[in-house]
């Protein structure tokens, strides 16, 4: 074990992912608690009825704003280090705007489609005129939602700090914001401006970050850099950034249509706990999105110098970490789940702890594969991820029907274990077949090759 922690640790990749983890993690350790706060007075002032409004009303805009929105964060950081790695400083300009126009046009056609389609939604979960009218306000936060390019412009030039900062900030004014709607005994629709306002400083706040990166790195007249010929300068790019958002969008379609499906089969009430044992996972997904955050970057920068001995290494010794971590943390939540529950949002959810302690299950087995993802992404292989998610959602979806109705809400935990061992067992197997094709050294430098091998 020892030597394990040695051999890891020594190698400088591990350092910088480290740091870099580390960084965000202390951001995402304040976001959390501050996160599961901000539920826990939202849910103690609204009750688990009006709670369960709120949480349909935000899934629903969510849905909508993965599914339209492209979010070119992941397309942002491969083509973005490639170019910065050729010194292809034009071409990164091009990127950034070309990524800023396609994140701009989809957040104002997901806006348009959020608001079209609430009565629609409306009819078929049985919701009130005045939900109707909330889902159409909250909808706006999906026409600030062009933080994808700025995401990757962030982690490409490794300021993980200020997402740290930023995280914690937005996280600070949320919890703010409902502690005084809390006092003011505001009801449903005091809560739903309070998550909505906080969301949109959060985007805003980001792309203003990114923009300002941009400029100390020397990246400026943005807008006058011509895109013509980009597809020509960066093969693939379309086809990169259509996998990757439909990868997104079928993501998406677990992590929040789940909670409409819920809604529908079971209840307002029944959503408000589910929600609970899905923010209560997220404390697991907070230690470990920063991991994914700082190895995708890291992945993707290995590949790109063809150091194919670390890129391996990296891999293999981060998913053996993730494991144990995962393993803890469920164990944990096993013993003590039931008192976080009554302290964080009271006796009215204890009925939470079943569904949570299943869900936390399969969220330790989604988080054992994790460097698995960020590996597909690096070495270009997005369309692999995009089916890797879509054929277990659609397996998913069945079976949590058929659970709901056969075990209730606890169904919901046992059809997400379902769902996440197929995902697994794709992802490993994919990825062995991949890395048996790898080289298993790295090619020296070209002023190390011999002058005869160079010129073949």
């Amino acid at each position: 074990m020892i030597t394990f922690f040695k051999n890891t640790f020594a190698s400088e990749t591990f350092k910088r992912l480290f740091k870099n983890t580390g960084l965000l993690i202390s951001g995402d350790t304040v976001s959390a608690v501050l996160g599961v706060l901000t539920f826990a007075v939202t849910a103690r002032a609204l009750g688990a009825e009006k709670l369960g409004m709120l949480v349909l009303i935000d899934a629903y805009v969510r849905i909508v704003d993965r599914l339209v929105n492209f979010q070119s964060w992941q397309f942002m950081i491969k083509y973005g280090s490639d170019a910065l790695s050729a010194k292809d400083h034009s071409g990164f300009k091009a990127l950034v705007k070309f990524g800023t126009m396609v994140d701009s046009l989809t957040a104002v056609i997901g806006c348009v489609v959020s608001v079209a389609l609430a009565g629609l939604i409306a009819r078929w979960q049985n919701w009130s005129p005045e939900m109707i009218r909330l889902a159409v306000i909250y909808s706006m936060i999906v026409i600030f939602d062009i933080a994808g390019v700025p995401t990757g412009i962030l982690r490409i030039f490794d300021k993980f700090k200020s997402f740290s900062v930023q995280k914690s900030v937005t996280s600070g004014i949320k919890f703010a914001g409902v502690l005084i709607a809390w006092t003011l005994h505001c009801g449903l629709s005091g809560f739903l401006w309070v998550w909505m306002l906080t969301e949109i400083v959060d985007y805003v706040s980001l792309t203003a970050m990114a923009w300002i990166e941009l400029h100390r790195q020397g990246f400026r007249n943005i807008w006058a850099e011509p895109l013509s010929g980009i597809t020509k300068r960066f093969p693939g790019i379309w086809n990169f950034l259509i996998s990757t958002n439909l990868t997104g969008s079928v993501k998406v379609g677990f992590r929040e249509f789940d909670i409409l499906v819920v809604g529908k089969l079971l209840g307002f009430a029944d959503v408000s706990l589910y929600k609970l044992a899905k923010k209560l996972c997220a404390a697991l997904d907070r230690l470990t999105n920063p991991l994914f955050q700082s190895l995708y970057p890291e992945l993707t920068k290995l590949w790109a110098k063809k150091d194919f001995k670390d890129f391996r290494f990296v891999v293999k010794r981060m998913t053996y970490i993730m494991g144990g971590l995962s393993v803890i943390t469920w164990v944990v939540f096993v013993i003590w789940g039931r008192e976080i529950i009554f302290i964080t949002t009271g006796r009215e959810f204890i009925s939470a702890y079943s569904v949570t302690v299943w869900y936390m299950l399969a969220n330790a087995i989604a988080v054992t594969s994790l460097p698995l993802a960020p590996m597909l992404l690096a070495m270009g292989q997005a369309h692999l991820s995009f089916w890797i998610q879509f054929l277990p959602t659609l397996i998913y979806f069945p079976i949590l029907f058929w659970m709901l109705n056969a075990w209730g809400l606890n169904g919901a935990g046992y059809a997400y274990i379902v769902y996440h061992g197929i995902r697994v067992v794709l992802q490993y197997g994919f990825a062995k077949h991949l890395l048996k094709k790898t080289p298993r050294d790295t090619p020296p430098p070209p002023e190390l090759m011999d002058p005869q091998e160079s010129s073949v």
